[in-house]
């Protein structure tokens, strides 16, 4: 009988911890890739990698004082606009992501109390 029990809770904390780690680690992840899949098919739009390495480039190949300071000026309110896009999505994303992951400490407390 002892034996019955001690398995019963041994499989109890071992599904408990397989919840917990699929949960946590396997949903971060998760959520991660999907950011990154997110950000990398925003880039194809902003092109922020680019617009970065062709700052200091004169736009449309003017090669002038006043293509040199356009072509700083518009990249540089590209790259501005750009930066604060994915600045909003990934807090976004964190917010979301903290509340998918204190759902089970909500479900708990709420068990409970």
């Amino acid at each position: 009988m002892i034996s019955v029990l001690v398995y019963l809770a041994n499989r109890f904390f071992y599904r408990l911890a397989e919840l917990l780690r699929h949960w946590y680690k396997d949903g971060f992840f998760f959520f991660f890739r999907r950011l990154i899949d997110f950000l990398e098919r925003l880039d194809r739009y902003f092109a922020l990698r680019v617009t970065l390495r062709y700052l200091f480039q004169p736009l449309y190949q003017n090669y002038t004082f006043i293509g040199y300071v356009l072509g700083f000026i518009f990249r540089g309110i590209r790259v501005g606009l750009a930066g604060f896009i994915y600045f909003l999505i990934i807090l976004a994303w964190l917010v979301f992501y903290l509340f998918w992951a204190f759902i089970p400490l909500g479900l708990i407390y709420k068990i409970i109390f």
